[in-house]
């Protein structure tokens, strides 16, 4: 595999310096705004600490807008929902990576326009050995604080918020609304999507949750549900014994972190994973693959590539790995599309909308959006927060992005009790079995899979030791499932996002957002998993297990590996999967769980914002979705 990706939109030559300028004079050119591209919740949140440094360095990730087809192909929302909707000509038909450039990104010559424009200020196209990093909705340029001011008239000020220093723009970007470029007036402005990169605060994490129990020592054995269990509990076993593996699909792991491949072999090889698919590393702007992703980032990535690869073993996995960086985290999802090697990709890294413009929100959703036309089924981690993603630095209701984009599954969690004290099996999901839940100290009785709240430990904290409400709320609140009500794609965001949720979200409580989580899979740390690293600070090359984990890192994972299965039994890429799944949600393919909240939403029947529709019943759930497709 290649050590980076990079797609020129435009001649190598005109991409890979700074264009000569043969446009119109700025003071002679009316403007327009990019709206949606100041992170105003943030801003009013920090403190102003005056102008950034005018001479410091900046880079920018500059969306390109989906262009209007002129082949006679739909409109891209309306392609997304034809290739998932049984009956339609377009039903599965997706596009190539050049397909969709083609049709939809836009002209090599528009965005030359835009280069020649930025050019004048010095802003210059990022770089790898020589050749642009662009793709085909956006490029990467760099230039100084004080050029990126005069190009898009704004203003960066140095703010600071919960002790973390950064920059950001305080007013939208504008943008010459009829630019001459080699005598062919462009409307830069209706051509640039959103800007990512002139605010650099950046409160991307892992969706990682750990009992307080866990050491730094390590373990030379594992503790947790295995991928058996995992695989029994959620009814997968039927499609293996059809020969169901995952086999002709690819699992794209989209994180930010390096890990050691070997660890997720030792991992397979001690669980008995007889694992045939193969696994490669793909470097994302320049991102090392083999540099050290010592903490718990890299086991992030080990995670990942362990439970979606043990759930299908046939399937072939490519691990892209971006630098921890705003642009980067936006580079990271357009190599997946762009490559166009996977039918389903899993990402657990995400942060809460409170720290982002919608135009972030949107630009990473665009990247979801090609995936959707070229068939992949795109599946995010939730979060861990529950009804509070931004905690706590943020104490109100939130969600994460990317789980609240529009064309991606977001992946929630629940709490799957053991049978008995005695029996770590799970309780059989979908039943009204009594299990109990291990906590230092003794064990909790629960009856059935709940949505995952950590509100039931309340009257078992003195069992953690905990005693004061400071540690208590540091320690316990608010974690579980997150889930709620976006506040970015609305019904009255900066774009008209009608098309592209409210299709398919059919059963949720309100129409005028998008509605998270839509899946669930077990996450509670205490009914949880091991993971495999030998590169952790939680472990050592001799002591390499980890116990004592969750989260929704996990539920996202496993749900990817479910989407390989799906893929293979129904014959071939599901793509925007979510319809399919929504429209079967009353058929058995999931357990509908009515218990738990997530610190403020209670689950019940029906969708929910802790669970969403539900954790699988994978073989029927199979079944029905083939029922569905049927003509």
């Amino acid at each position: 595999m290649p050590s980076r990706l990079l797609y020129a939109v435009a001649a190598a030559p005109l991409l890979a310096a700074p264009l000569a300028w043969t446009g119109t004079a700025v003071w002679a050119m009316p403007v327009q705004q990019i709206a949606g591209n100041v992170p105003t919740a943030l801003i009013n949140a920090s403190s102003n600490h005056g102008p950034a440094s005018t001479s410091a360095s900046v880079t920018l990730f500059i969306g390109f807008n989906f262009v209007t087809p002129t082949n006679g192909m739909p409109s891209l929302p309306q392609f997304i929902q034809d290739t998932v909707t049984p009956g339609s000509p377009d039903f599965h038909h997706f596009l190539t990576e050049s397909q969709f450039a083609r049709t939809y990104a836009p002209s090599a010559n528009a965005v030359a326009a835009l280069q020649s424009y930025l050019a004048q200020y010095n802003i210059t196209p990022v770089t790898i050995n020589g050749q642009p990093v662009a793709y085909p909705l956006g490029i990467n340029v760099q230039g100084t604080v004080g050029n990126v001011e005069k190009a898009f008239q704004v203003s960066i000020n140095n703010y600071n918020f919960g002790g973390r220093s950064y920059i950001a723009n305080s007013d939208n970007p504008t943008l010459p609304t009829a630019y001459n470029y080699q005598g062919v007036t462009y409307n830069l402005a209706a051509l640039v999507s959103g800007i990512a990169g002139m605010s650099t605060y950046n409160g991307l994490t892992t969706h990682l949750v750990r009992q307080a129990t866990v050491t730094q020592a390590g373990s030379t054995s594992p503790s947790g549900y295995s991928p058996q269990q995992m695989a029994t509990a959620y009814n997968v076993n039927p499609l293996y014994n059809n020969h169901i593996t995952g086999a002709g699909e690819t699992i794209a792991v989209a994180t930010l972190a390096p890990f050691i491949p070997q660890d997720a072999t030792t991992f397979w090889q001690y669980y008995g994973i007889d694992r045939t698919g193969t696994l490669s590393e793909v470097g994302v702007d320049g991102q090392s693959t083999t540099a050290s992703g010592y903490g718990i980032g890299g086991s992030e990535t080990s995670l990942d590539v362990e439970r979606s690869g043990a759930l299908a073993p046939g399937a072939n996995i490519i691990v892209y790995e971006a630098p921890n960086t705003t642009t980067g985290f936006v580079d990271l999802y357009n190599a997946v599309a762009t490559q166009d090697q996977a039918q389903v990709m899993t990402t657990s890294w995400g942060e809460s909308e409170f720290f982002v413009p919608f135009s972030y929100a949107y630009l990473l959703n665009q990247a979801f959006m090609q995936g959707a036309a070229e068939g992949m089924t795109m599946i995010a981690a939730s979060g861990d927060y529950g009804a509070y993603d931004g905690y706590p630095t943020d104490k109100n209701l939130s969600v994460d992005t990317p789980a609240s984009s529009p064309d991606i599954l977001a992946a929630g969690g629940t709490t799957l009790p053991q049978i008995s004290a005695t029996n770590n099996n799970p309780i059989v999901p979908g039943t009204n079995q009594t299990g109990t839940i291990p906590i230092p100290g003794g064990q909790i009785p629960m009856v059935g899979e709940q949505g995952w709240g950590w509100s039931y430990l309340l009257p078992y904290y003195a069992n953690f030791g905990i005693q004061t409400e400071q540690i208590w709320h540091r320690d316990i609140f608010p974690i579980g499932s997150t889930g709620g009500q976006s506040q970015l794609f609305t019904n009255t965001s900066p774009v008209d996002t009608q098309n592209l949720y409210q299709w398919w979200q059919t059963g949720t409580p309100t129409e005028s957002s998008r509605n998270v989580p839509d899946v669930a899979w077990n996450a509670d740390p205490f009914t949880g998993y091991a993971i495999y690293d030998t590169n952790s600070v939680y472990t050592s090359p001799s002591a390499g297990w980890t116990n004592g984990w969750g989260g929704t890192s996990f539920a996202a994972p496993q749900w990817a590996g479910t989407v390989a299965l799906l893929d293979q039994y129904l014959g071939g890429p599901q793509g925007l999967l979510n319809n399919g799944l929504y429209q079967v949600a009353s058929s058995g393919g999931f357990h509908d769980i009515t218990a738990g909240n997530n610190w403020y939403y209670q689950a019940g029947p029906g969708w929910d914002y802790v669970t969403g529709l539900g954790s699988p019943n994978v073989a029927q759930l199979a079944a029905a979705l083939k029922n569905w497709m049927a003509p």
